[in-house]
Order: structure tokens, then C-alpha cells, then sequence
């Protein structure tokens, strides 16, 4: 279920970004030029981006680290189901995409899930992987999300949410 909500996340963040020109997939709306067409495909997609974030299962998440980004030290683990699912419950309450924030980058928050059990493997023999890091920038709102595994970001608004967690848990 995680893992479906991370593609779908980034499926739809693709979607978004070729929406916006970002890729430079060619003209949106069927080869039109109209801009305020491309801005309301991209504000459909942003709320789906959204919805998308908020619908993400955290139980699932085995641990999340929480690093200095200048320095890359660990500055938190936190291991417990209901502090994960506490500091990324905000997540859920995602404005939209937004710029990237003009400032530097403040934390890195790791975010690990146990890997699949395949058929003939024993639950004891997975390890883990890091599926997502959610990055927070020094006075702003906006977070980036960089799903790992595709190599992809997107950047959100979420006022009051996930920064102002992730900075309570380092204090």
C-alpha cells in the first residue's frame, strides 16, 4: 500500500512537471499555447499531489532519521509508530506544489520502510531501504519531497505543518 502511494505520488508529480514545462515535453493542451489552460492543469494536478501526500500509510514506516543538511549528522531517530505517524500527519494538510524556497536547506528527514518478503524469504532475512526524504528549509513553510527509489522531488506548501515538526523534534 505504501509503495503504491509513493508511485502514485510520483506519477502524479511527473504528471505536474510536464504540466509546467518543467520537462520540456512539448506544449500542454494539445499543442496549444494558452497559459491559463496549463495553470489550471497544474492546479488540478497540485491538488491531487496533495491528496495524494495526505492518503500516504506512515504505519508502515519502520524509522525516521533526521539529519542536519549541512552537515549530514544524525540530530534524531525516531522509531515509534505514533511519533511518525505524529510528525508527518501534517503532510495531510499540503497546500499545493510550490517553488523551491530561497533558502538554504535546514533538514534532511530520512524516511525507511522494510523492504518486500519475496517468495521463499523469510521476514527476518529483508533489511530496509529508504523510500522518501523530506527536506525542510531555514524560515520557510515548504518542504521537498524526493521519493529515493526514482529519484524524483516536489515541493510543497504546508503551512504550520511538517517543518514546524520536524524543528520541534530536533529541539
Amino acid at each position: 500500500m505504501r509503495r503504491r502511494c509513493v508511485v502514485s505520488l510520483a506519477l502524479v508529480a511527473a504528471l505536474s512537471l510536464s504540466l509546467a514545462g518543467c520537462l520540456g515535453l512539448g506544449e500542454q493542451n494539445g499543442g496549444s499555447d494558452d497559459p491559463t489552460g496549463a495553470v489550471l492543469d497544474l492546479a488540478e494536478n497540485a491538488t491531487e499531489v496533495a491528496r495524494t501526500v495526505g492518503d500516504i500509510d506512515w504505519g508502515k514506516t519502520v524509522r525516521a532519521v533526521v539529519r542536519d543538511a549541512a552537515t549530514g549528522e544524525e540530530l534524531a531517530e525516531v522509531t515509534d509508530q505514533a511519533r511518525i505517524e505524529e510528525l508527518f500527519s501534517p503532510l495531510s494538510q499540503v497546500s499545493g506544489m510550490a517553488p523551491a524556497p530561497d533558502a538554504p536547506e535546514e533538514y534532511v528527514v530520512e524516511v525507511w520502510e522494510p523492504e518486500t518478503v519475496r517468495l521463499g524469504q523469510s521476514a527476518d532475512d529483508v533489511g530496509e531501504y529508504k523510500g522518501l526524504e523530506v527536506v525542510t528549509y531555514e524560515g520557510s513553510d515548504v518542504v521537498t519531497l524526493r521519493v529515493v527509489p526514482i529519484s524524483l522531488s516536489v515541493n510543497l506548501t504546508s503551512e504550520g505543518g511538517v517543518a514546524d515538526a520536524v524543528r520541534a523534534l530536533v529541539r
